[in-house]
């Protein structure tokens, strides 16, 4: 079967001649009342992550900040050690030596009191 060919006629264009009014800002709100709580989440949100990223970046630069602070402490007392190691080999030498000269005087006081014993015979 053929097909009927059939014509168009043109359509006027659709023209609005109702004014739209402007919905007030209280029926907006009516409307759109599932939006609000969404939007103060989201604002609420960024705020917090915002705060909490900045308080971890001070809180890190603190921290650094103590690092360093201690890294130079434990230098400075490192090289106290060192320093009081070296004072108590220092130490450790003299009381040897003096314990050596304790014997040797030790033994000639000996010496001599043997020697006065046998001078008084």
């Amino acid at each position: 079967m053929p097909r009927k060919r059939t014509t168009l006629k043109k359509q006027k264009p659709l023209v609005l001649t109702n004014e739209i009014k402007e919905p007030s800002k209280f029926e907006w709100l009516k409307k759109n009342i599932v939006i609000v709580p969404v939007v103060a989440a989201i604002i609420a949100g960024t705020f917090t992550s915002v705060r909490y990223v900045l308080n971890l970046t001070d809180t890190i630069t603190a921290n650094q900040e103590t690092i360093l602070k201690l890294q130079e402490k434990n230098t400075a007392s490192e090289s106290d050690i060192y320093d009081l190691k070296t004072r108590l080999a220092a130490a450790e030498a003299t009381w040897t030596m003096a314990e050596n000269l304790y014997r040797q005087l030790a033994d000639t006081v000996r010496d001599h009191t043997y020697d006065l014993k046998d001078l008084s015979r």
